[in-house]
């Protein structure tokens, strides 16, 4: 068996092995409020511990965390665990040698780009009236946002703007937690011609604010009016997500849908990286409703080679 086949097939294992003991809080919309709740930006970075996989290489002074480049770790690489310090370090120099040419370009912050986004949805009502600007008072959302750069292939990338979402209550404690997690466009190499950094990272940071705008707005959508997650209507969905290289097919929640974004959520366990809502390319998936007796499974893809 070749070395791809071995890690696709590990991973799908691993998979089956987590279903059945997952939780699947990520999935579910954020609970009802009696309260006005305040929406916050919260300045901290992605857990290591729960946000990130092995490997991962963050780009000083920026919230860019390069993925997809890490070799060896298999199945290991979907979760968001603190690995083997060994291999966690040299994953995280192959990722600094894949942007080392790159690095002045991605000093990209986020903060202040999604406090904008956020407060003209306020301001626009598409929050809804339970939704404010952050007080010391009531329960609070509290948003971390990141941009992941996952290598797709050996040379390709694909941005993907994650805002991690935490619903704290007035004891301050977490009370539910999920990932707005949005990637549009086509993937590019980092440098050359075409490539994301170009022309002053034009392309980069026009798609990272698309990018952005989408997944606030799938955020302020969703959790003030939420759509069902109906076990009943399921669909299957193949696509790449952030962190890791290949694509996957996974069962889950169809929540809306327009001409060229599909917005989704993947039933899959909350220890998996890119649980969550994704609003996704419809150009960069495959979707069909799932067969009543179908197993609900996450898998890697294995595409034809070129």
């Amino acid at each position: 068996m070749s070395f791809g086949r071995l890690t696709h097939a590990l991973c799908a294992f691993v998979l089956v092995q987590l279903a059945g003991c997952a939780s699947f809080e990520f999935a579910k919309p954020m609970p009802a409020q009696t309260q006005v709740v305040g929406v916050r930006v919260s300045g901290e970075e992605l857990s290591g511990w729960s946000d990130l996989p092995i490997g991962v290489y963050r780009v000083p002074e920026s919230q860019v965390i390069i993925s997809g480049h890490q070799k060896g770790q298999a199945a290991g690489m979907l979760f968001g665990l603190v690995g083997v310090a060994i291999a966690h370090a040299a994953n995280a120099s192959a990722g600094a040698d894949a942007v080392r040419d790159a690095e002045k370009q991605l000093h990209i912050h986020l903060n202040e780009p999604l406090k904008a986004s956020i407060n003209g949805l306020l301001s626009s009502g598409a929050f809804g009236a339970k939704f404010a600007a952050d007080s010391a008072a009531g329960p609070r959302l509290q948003l971390t946002p990141a941009l992941v750069l996952s290598f797709v292939n050996d040379s390709d990338v694909r941005p993907y703007v994650i805002i991690r979402t935490s619903l704290v209550g007035t004891d301050g404690k977490s009370q539910w937690n999920t990932r707005y997690i949005a990637s549009t466009g086509e993937s590019h190499a980092l440098l050359g011609t075409g490539g994301w950094l170009e022309n002053d990272a034009s392309l980069l940071k026009a798609t990272v604010q698309r990018n952005l705008d989408l997944a606030t707005r799938a955020l302020a959508s969703d959790v003030s009016r939420p759509a069902p997650r109906d076990d009943n209507r399921m669909h299957v969905v193949q696509t790449h997500y952030p962190f890791v290289k290949p694509k996957f097919q996974s069962p889950g929640y169809l929540l809306a849908e327009d001409d060229a974004t599909l917005t989704f959520v993947p039933r899959i366990g909350d220890i998996i990286v890119f649980a969550g809502v994704n609003v996704l390319d419809k150009k960069a998936v495959t979707v069909r409703p799932k067969e009543k007796d179908e197993p609900m499974m996450t898998k890697p893809v294995e595409e034809p080679k070129k």
